[in-house]
């Protein structure tokens, strides 16, 4: 199968010599036609010259043999009968009559009689053209004629000229095929080498094509393709660290989960089974240790409900009610139980009323997860504050890396090195999808080894 250049070439290549075979051709015969007419413009005008004079003249034969002599062309005066009177090239004794003579027949009927005719006294073919003339009250026929071989070759030297022009164009013409089929050619190699890079992924390689607006075209589809596969490997890359993400998320859920549910699942187990092989345990320790299983089941009814929480909060299947009520008064009832809950621990508060429009069940779940969280990263005082509408709670713990905060609201994250019972990881993460649930973001300031706080403004929520 040939290339496409290939083609190209072959079709013009055909066209050019199929056309210059039809233009030669019919160039061959009109220059002929007018060659040929040229010398019968040429016998007309020696004709109208004779018959201009001849009528003054006495000596018919010598005239006409003076004329022919002077013009190189053959001269006849014919009588009305066709009988040859006089000739410059021949004896009239031996000429026929010329009566039916193409020429002379046509001569009669209008004002030049043309024929091209062979000529039995000369043996040779030519051109005659005759014409009437009046002498002295009687009519006569003028010819004047020239060898066709003559006509010929003054065709033939002009058709010779034609003919070197048309090898001349002709050689032109392959040239600029040729030179056309190489851009052709280089323009598809230049495709080639763009489809292999995008092949190969190398986006960002540049090709130019200029030979031809189509192939400029193609070379702006092509750059424009580039920038779509580009984006669309680089979706993809993200789409498989996504799933790769995903996966690992998945896998560390599963740890998580099954770290979490580990202890107080083998707290209920040991202390159940130890109910269920004695039973004559003493009563006191008969109830500690049902209280043991009881505290623990209660973990894991808490840590269920709180995977199930985080689950409703990206869901966005939460039930979500708007009332208004002042934010200090629920933070300060969060704070008391945290009190009661924690005595050994000390937890400031200072505050100011401020009311808002939010969920209150929602904020409640946010202020009691920063202040346990601030609780499990700090063994000091934890300090609340709601102050010119901004809610901070703030501790003196370990800290948070810099590169860890952008992390520390993902779900099941956790600082490294820290683990607690009854976790997950998920405070942080209910945190923050309630606030952004409200329209809030939660403002994060971290210092490794001194504390961090965390904090939110209410002004939106006015």
């Amino acid at each position: 199968m040939l290339r496409l250049h290939q083609h190209v070439a072959k079709q013009l290549t055909v066209t050019v010599i199929v056309l210059i075979c039809i233009f030669g051709t019919a160039s061959y015969f009109i220059c002929k036609q007018l060659e040929i007419n040229r010398y019968e413009n040429l016998l007309k005008t020696t004709l109208n010259i004779v018959k201009a004079s001849i009528a003054d003249r006495s000596d018919f034969k010598n005239y006409i043999k003076e004329v022919g002599e002077s013009s190189n062309m053959r001269v006849t005066l014919i009588d009305g009968n066709g009988i040859v009177l006089a000739d410059s090239a021949a004896d009239i004794e031996v000429m026929e009559n010329h009566n039916n003579r193409a020429e002379i027949m046509q001569a009669r009927l209008q004002e030049y009689g043309i024929a091209i005719r062979y000529s039995d006294t000369l043996n040779e073919d030519f051109l005659n053209v005759a014409s009437r003339v009046q002498i002295n009250e009687a009519f006569y026929f003028v010819r004047v004629t020239t060898p066709l071989n003559l006509v010929m070759k003054s065709f033939y030297i002009i058709w010779a000229i034609i003919t070197v022009i048309f090898i001349f164009v002709l050689l032109i013409g392959f040239f600029w095929i040729n030179k056309f089929s190489k851009n052709i050619r280089n323009e598809v190699i230049k495709l080639n080498s763009a489809f292999d890079a995008l092949a190969q992924k190398e986006y960002k390689k540049e090709f130019q094509f200029g030979f031809a607006r189509e192939f400029a075209e193609l070379g702006i589809y092509l750059k424009k393709l580039a920038k779509r596969l580009e984006k669309r490997a680089k979706q993809k890359r993200k789409y498989t660290a996504k799933i790769k993400l995903i996966s690992r998320q998945k896998s560390d859920i599963i740890s998580a989960i099954s770290h979490e549910f580990k202890n107080p699942i083998a707290a209920v187990i040991g202390y159940a089974q130890t109910l269920n092989d004695d039973e004559n345990i003493d009563t006191k320790i008969r109830k500690k240790f049902l209280e043991k299983i009881l505290k623990n089941s209660q973990k894991i009814s808490d840590m269920i409900d709180r995977l199930s929480l985080a689950s409703k909060l990206e869901s966005g299947d939460l039930p979500y009610q708007t009332n208004e009520f002042d934010f200090n008064e629920l933070a300060q009832e969060v704070v008391s139980l945290f009190r009661i809950s924690e005595p050994s621990r000390l937890i400031t508060y200072e505050s100011e009323t401020t009311l808002i429009k939010a969920d209150a069940q929602m904020m409640e779940i946010v202020v009691s997860n920063l202040i346990s969280n601030a609780l499990k990263y700090s063994e000091s005082a934890v300090h609340v504050k709601l102050k010119d509408e901004i809610f901070s709670v703030t501790d003196d713990g370990i800290g948070i890396a810099k590169e860890e905060i952008s992390k520390i609201t993902d779900k099941f994250y956790r600082v490294e090195g820290r683990s607690w019972d009854n976790s997950l990881g998920l405070g942080l993460t209910f945190v923050s999808h309630i606030l952004k649930m409200h329209g809030l973001e939660l403002k994060i300031e971290s210092v490794l080894g001194e504390g961090s706080t965390f904090s939110f403004s209410l002004n939106n929520l006015k």
